[in-house]
């Protein structure tokens, strides 16, 4: 927490918060006024739900979160639904599990593309997630269960 620089801080929170809530609501003043019933969903973090020693990240997270829900209430009567998924473990993008994390998950592995992509798929039809707005929906193989970084487990 305290090795964060003011300068990361800043970064962390105009390219992960601000960059994202300027563009939802640029979309959201446009479905609205154009009067286009629609989705959008929002990718956070585990880390928006505990800390993680990340502390820029996961201020980051929390506020796309809140974002998130706040376009949830202002967008919902017209029909515009926004939602999160909240993904756990999946590897790439400078993501790198301690050793012995896979041992720490319930499913026993990391995620994978083919984990996330139908819940976003379901989450965005109206098939499936027609009277949902405003909610985290979290993929992670149980991994939100153990806070990795707590070597007691």
């Amino acid at each position: 927490m305290l090795a964060v620089t003011e300068a990361e801080w800043r970064e962390m929170l105009e390219v992960q918060l601000n960059s994202g809530f300027l563009i939802a609501q640029a979309l959201g003043k446009h479905m609205r006024e154009k009067k286009i019933r629609g989705r959008m969903l929002f990718v956070t973090s585990l880390h928006a739900r505990s800390p993680r020693n990340l502390p820029h990240y996961s201020a980051s997270k929390a506020g796309q979160t809140m974002v998130m829900k706040e376009l949830a209430r202002a967008l919902g009567p017209d029909g515009i639904r926004v939602n999160a998924l909240v993904p756990g473990a999946f590897p790439g993008a400078g993501f790198k599990g301690l050793p012995g994390l896979v041992d720490k998950i319930p499913m026993k592995r990391l995620g994978k593309p083919e984990d996330i992509a139908p819940m976003a798929v379901a989450i965005l039809s109206e098939k499936y997630g027609s009277y949902m707005t405003g909610a985290s929906v979290v993929v992670d193989g149980g991994i939100a269960l153990y806070n990795w970084l707590d070597a007691a487990g």
